[in-house]
């Protein structure tokens, strides 16, 4: 297999010639293919269960404005690279923190996955967080150094489910997470005693 690396910024772009195995038996045509390189990252949905709300965050992208969308500001869970020896687990508390100054009291897997297999290396780990959602904990916050501008929405997790019901919500992973909650949302009280 040849590969090359065309570009490498803050994501990188790899090109390699290859072949593979086929479903008949066999194997195909060489062929070319190309894939952005992104590092693992972490997601999360703060859900605060006694009082049924969940937190969301919404800051600007730069690939929803470069395609035109007049609403490049989304709304999206809380999310961030794992850094090199870091757990998903302590990339996402960490990611907590630092975009919603939001303490954690426990992680619930809901599940991992590639988000578009067909041209991005990502891997996604994806977590319910059970936190404290008080009236008044919805601020803004990030990282200086990372020139984010990220502003907290504190909502009833009905009115997630609705806007994700609507098509109201553009990010893919919270419209998945938001829709995994839901349909989890009897056993997961059961389980921690808030049912």
């Amino acid at each position: 297999m040849a590969r090359h690396q065309p570009f490498l910024g803050y994501f990188g772009v790899a090109r390699h010639d290859l072949t593979h195995a086929l479903h008949q038996g066999g194997t195909s045509v060489a062929m070319t293919r190309e894939a952005f390189l992104m590092g693992d990252a972490a997601v999360l949905l703060p859900w605060d269960p006694v009082r049924d709300r969940v937190l969301i965050i919404e800051q600007f992208r730069f690939a929803p404005a470069l395609r035109g969308d007049p609403q490049p500001w989304l709304l999206e869970p809380i999310a961030g690279r794992v850094d090199a020896g870091e757990t998903p687990e302590a990339a996402i508390l960490r990611e907590a923190q630092e975009e919603a100054g939001l303490e954690v009291t426990r992680l619930v897997p809901a599940f991992h996955a590639y988000p578009s297999p067909g041209a991005v290396c990502e891997f996604l780990y994806q977590y319910v967080g059970i936190a404290d959602l008080p009236d008044g904990i919805a601020g803004i916050h990030g990282l200086d150094g990372e020139a984010e501008d990220i502003r907290g929405h504190l909502m009833d997790r009905a009115a997630l489910s609705a806007l994700v019901d609507a098509g109201q919500i553009a990010n893919g992973p919270l419209a998945t997470l938001s829709l995994w909650l839901d349909a989890r949302v009897e056993r997961l009280r059961g389980e921690l005693g808030t049912a």
